[in-house]
């Protein structure tokens, strides 16, 4: 029938004993804090190493002892992380003519000299440095440059 509700889904739901035991045991605490205060509790919790809001009441009753996370562990991790983002992203590398296996190129080791030398005999360079109207006299002296990299018209 339209507009009819049981009698049922008046009461209260339904709770297991071990579930009112528990809440018994464990009753329910809350507080109101201004928006500021709640940001810095919330980010409080987050430098303790994401704990909860239960573990940092208990460790500040002296009922749990939080372990405080080390700086230098946490340093260590991330210099590991970006090292292998780095190398998945900017690794140089190439594949053997024979196996087809790829031949990953270590910074100043024989392979990335040879390329250097190669790229230098080539005549590859800037496109500014190649293009006569680009060229000024800043350009005229080595320096680092992150531009695009041209074959040179030689």
């Amino acid at each position: 029938m339209a507009g009819h509700t049981s009698r049922r889904n008046k009461t209260k739901p339904h709770k297991p004993p071990s579930r009112l035991r528990y809440e018994q045991s464990h009753p329910t605490m809350s507080c109101r804090l201004g928006k500021d205060t709640h940001t810095l509790l919330k980010q409080r919790l987050e430098d303790l190493g994401g704990i909860s809001f239960a573990a940092f009441v208990k460790n500040s009753l002296g009922l749990l002892e939080l372990k405080i996370p080390d700086i230098e562990e946490i340093k260590e991790e991330a210099e590991g992380q970006g090292y292998v983002l780095g190398m998945e992203e900017w690794q140089i590398w190439y594949f053997c003519d024979v196996c087809h296996e790829r031949i990953d190129i270590l910074p100043n080791g024989d392979e990335h000299r040879a390329i250097i030398d190669y790229m230098r005999k080539a005549g590859w360079g800037h496109i500014d440095c190649h293009d006569p109207k680009l060229r000024t006299k800043k350009h005229q002296t080595p320096m680092k440059r992150e531009r695009t990299i041209t074959k040179g018209n030689r």
